[in-house]
């Protein structure tokens, strides 16, 4: 067979072996265009992860040794995180920071702030914008700065369910061509280079998504994981909590109140979560790992994968969750 390849996720076909990627049967090799977890995720909305590590320093050797490459790395506008620096520091050469999903971010969560944080946190540049592959918000402004930038290859990077493949899909529709690479929320669904020649002067290159071993992904079970990444603006709940009271939500975590005053939790994260208000005599979720903070400035609380919450009030937090990894904080961004 030749080197035929899934449109989808850049994975070689083959017809060998069902559990690994590019896996296609024999009898519809010659007519795929997918390798079969592609054509489900596309067609059926069936996940399934492939077992395939990822190497990411792999990817930026590979990257940095192009002498004609630029980077376009995405980030998850509800994870941004200092962390991210040092991946971003790893490229050589000239990077574009694209904080994506800028439909799902409240009203209250002004893109001017976005975009502090990140040069002030982040990376310090320029080249930064927040950008709505869904509401086509900034996409056509950034294609016009690359091919002015005179870009002649532009690999996307970035973390998984930062919104790669939805962007560069919807760069190929702006183009006048077929979306075609493959869309989920889940690790690995890119699972090697896609190159797409957009014309005469640029090509951009899809990439496997980064893991983040410290992600919400890694802790529970992908098709739920799916279910709780917000498709649309998100409805900011906020509760006052009072001494000895907690906000439960799902299994994954409970935040505690355990200063004397009130305080104001404010949950930036998708609707689909429940939500469950109780009182500190209910053990629920104490058995899992947990972690107090002081509160002495307002304070966003980083869920890793699911989003923040926002602390307004001067105060003592406590926190249980599935692992201490998965959280993080950083000075307000509102």
């Amino acid at each position: 067979m030749n080197d035929k390849k899934c449109i989808g996720c850049g994975s070689i076909l083959q017809t060998d072996n069902v559990n690994k990627e590019g896996f296609v049967r024999s009898n519809v090799y010659d007519k795929s265009l997918y390798c079969e977890r592609c054509f489900k995720i596309k067609h059926y909305g069936e996940y399934s992860v492939l077992d395939k590590k990822i190497d990411t320093d792999g990817i930026i050797r590979n990257i940095n040794s192009d002498e004609y490459s630029c980077v376009a790395f995405l980030i998850d506008a509800l994870n941004l995180n200092e962390n991210l620096r040092k991946y971003i520091n790893k490229f050589r050469s000239r990077k574009y920071i694209l904080i994506t999903k800028k439909d799902i971010l409240p009203k209250s969560l002004k893109e001017k702030k976005i975009i502090e944080y990140v040069r002030n946190n982040i990376f310090d540049t320029d080249n930064v914008m927040c950008i709505s592959s869904v509401k086509n918000y900034n996409i056509d402004a950034f294609l016009n700065k690359i091919r002015k930038d005179n870009v002649r290859r532009l690999y996307i990077v970035g973390f998984t369910n930062s919104g790669k493949s939805t962007f560069i899909n919807h760069i190929l529709t702006s183009n006048l061509m077929s979306p075609v690479i493959t869309t989920s929320s889940i690790p690995n669904t890119t699972a090697s280079y896609i190159t797409i020649k957009l014309d005469n002067k640029l090509t951009i290159v899809d990439t496997p998504g980064f893991i983040d071993k410290d992600a919400i992904y890694n802790f529970i079970d992908y098709k739920k994981v799916v279910k709780l990444y917000p498709k649309k603006e998100i409805k900011v709940k906020t509760f006052q909590v009072r001494n000895g009271y907690s906000i439960v939500i799902n299994d994954i975590l409970r935040i505690e109140n355990i200063s004397e005053k009130s305080n104001s939790f404010s949950f930036y994260m998708s609707d689909k979560l429940r939500y469950e208000k109780i009182k500190a005599k209910n053990d629920k979720l104490r058995i899992l790992p947990s972690v107090s903070y002081e509160i002495t400035e307002p304070t966003d609380i980083i869920i890793n994968g699911l989003g923040f919450i926002r602390i307004t009030k001067v105060g003592s937090i406590k926190i249980h969750i599935l692992d201490l990894k998965l959280v993080t904080k950083r000075k307000s961004m509102i």
